[in-house]
């Protein structure tokens, strides 16, 4: 089954509430909606963190409120917690699509295949990070590269760092060039 279509298979059968729940990812993981791992860590984090429960009140109305919520959502979840934007984008819209906030059915992304003439690291080279804390700062070093992070900036690597060491990098060069 598609995803807005399980999403409005749950919504008729449980009510538009379910989406805040636990228990709703369940139900799309029950239907078989949940085509990738990547989508049902979107659907996961979006329920699990209330971010779901905050858009709820205003997919519930008829106006046009829920679009910056949208929008905003769409932005934390890319920027905060690192998804891919037409991942999220079609997770989105699949929601909109299902509560009818939009006529137009999403399409899902088209998912790259490994290509030989660009290997991918295999997750036994995994790489190592190392961190020396003086003063409240932090320098962290990965792949030979030292980045100088606060407090807040370091607890955010934290929780990334089982990431790909390519993502992890990217995060780390981000949060140093703020300074």
């Amino acid at each position: 089954m598609t995803l807005e279509k399980a999403i409005t298979y749950t919504i008729d059968h449980e009510g538009i509430d379910v989406i805040s729940e636990p228990r709703f990812v369940n139900y799309l993981n029950d239907l078989q909606a949940l085509s990738t791992p990547a989508i049902k860590r979107i659907i996961s984090t979006m329920v699990n963190d209330g971010y779901l429960g905050k858009v709820l009140p205003y997919l519930k109305t008829t106006g046009n409120g829920y679009e910056i919520q949208i929008v905003d959502l769409r932005s934390r979840l890319v920027t905060n917690e690192g998804f891919q934007e037409d991942l999220v984008k079609y997770v989105l819209d699949c929601f909109l699509y299902s509560v009818h906030k939009t006529g137009n059915a999403p399409e899902a992304p088209s998912i790259p295949t490994p290509s030989s003439s660009n290997p991918r690291k295999k997750k036994s080279e995994k790489s190592e990070i190392k961190v020396v804390e003086a003063n409240g700062n932090y320098l962290v070093t990965l792949d030979g590269k030292s980045y100088e992070l606060d407090h807040t900036q370091y607890k955010a690597i934290l929780r990334k760092k089982n990431m790909p060491s390519e993502r992890l990098m990217l995060w780390l060069e981000a949060y140093s060039d703020e300074k």
